[in-house]
């Protein structure tokens, strides 16, 4: 039976580049692994799941460093640069700041990049069943459709978990996510793709 004593969960935003009002909240536990973390997004965006993907550990600038892959591809040719692999890395082994941020690649012909972020670490709850999505926000586009603001109406939010209202108020939440509040995903992502962005959102 799988021990949950003192073991913590991690809450995750999860957006899409080029996407404006798209976003997923994911609840995993701390000693999940990087493939169960992979299931829960593909189940919560609404992909197949048979497409290869990898997470890339990145830094407080989206700068791209370790990669943790689906499927070994490497074929034995670079020792040294091996990447690793989903299934064998627990998240909770890559999680070195309260804020860690990934970048996830689902499928790499259509190319779809979700920006990762921790907002919060909180205690495991008996009963519940992780991992979880609590809201979402928008929907994917079908590959090679950009979504416009002029599009934005499509989207719906959805809160899939509700918790006690005043807890998602008191949180602090607002500050933890300065990243992403008062811009879009596109915008909020900018200096990753080489544009201008005030340094103090980060």
């Amino acid at each position: 039976m799988k021990k949950h004593q003192n073991m913590h969960v991690y809450r995750f935003r999860i957006l899409l580049e080029d996407v404006d009002d798209f976003f997923r909240d994911i609840e995993i536990e701390a000693n999940n692994t990087f493939e169960e973390f992979h299931k829960s997004i593909i189940k919560a965006v609404g992909f197949e799941g048979k497409e290869l993907a990898s997470f890339y550990i990145s830094d407080s600038k989206w700068n791209r460093k370790q990669e943790i892959t689906l499927i070994d591809m490497s074929e034995g040719e670079d020792n040294e640069n091996i990447p690793l692999l989903m299934n064998k890395c627990k998240l909770a082994e890559y999680i070195d700041d309260p804020h860690q941020r990934f970048i996830y690649i689902y499928d790499f012909l259509n190319m779809y990049k979700f920006y990762i972020e921790l907002i919060k670490i909180i205690p495991f709850e008996k009963g519940a069943k992780y991992p979880r999505c609590i809201k979402q926000s928008g929907v994917i586009p079908k590959a090679g459709t950009y979504v416009s603001s002029q599009t934005s109406s499509i989207f719906e939010e959805e809160e899939i978990f509700v918790e006690d209202e005043t807890s998602f108020e008191n949180e602090g939440d607002t500050d933890i996510l300065e990243f992403f509040s008062g811009s879009t995903a596109k915008e909020g992502l900018a200096e990753e793709m080489g544009g201008n962005i005030d340094n103090d959102k980060f």
